[in-house]
C-alpha cells in the first residue's frame, strides 16, 4: 500500500475523487453562484453561495426550488471549483513527487 501511494498520478486522482465526492455529495455552500427566480411572471436573479451537490439534486427539496427557474456558477465559482478539484490535488501530488525525490537522493548519498 505504501508504494501505491508514492505515485503522484495515483495520489492526484485519489485526491480529486475524494474531494469531488465531498463537494458533490454534501451540500457545502462555498461556491459563488447565481439563482434565477420567476415570481408572479417577474424574472430576477440573485447571487448567493451554492453547493455543487445542487447540480445533481442532492441537498435540495422541492420547497426550496419552488420559484427557482435555474442556477449557475459565476466565474469566481468556476475558479474555486478549479482550485478545489484540480489545483489542490496537483499540489498534493507534487508534494508526493518531491518527497520521492528527496528519499531517492538520501538513498543515493547513503550508498
Amino acid at each position: 500500500m505504501g508504494s501505491f501511494l508514492r505515485k503522484p498520478v495515483i495520489v492526484f486522482f485519489l485526491t480529486m475523487i475524494g474531494l469531488s465526492a465531498i463537494f458533490f455529495l454534501i451540500p457545502i455552500n462555498i461556491f459563488d453562484g447565481e439563482y434565477t427566480f420567476k415570481v408572479n411572471g417577474i424574472v430576477f436573479s440573485e447571487e448567493a453561495k451554492m453547493s455543487l451537490s445542487y447540480f445533481i439534486g442532492i441537498g435540495t427539496s422541492p420547497e426550496d426550488l419552488k420559484d427557482v427557474v435555474g442556477f449557475r456558477l459565476l466565474p469566481m465559482g468556476y475558479f474555486l471549483v478549479f482550485l478545489m478539484l484540480v489545483a489542490f490535488p496537483i499540489l498534493i501530488a507534487y508534494r508526493v513527487h518531491v518527497a520521492n525525490q528527496l528519499e531517492a537522493q538520501k538513498e543515493k548519498e547513503n550508498k
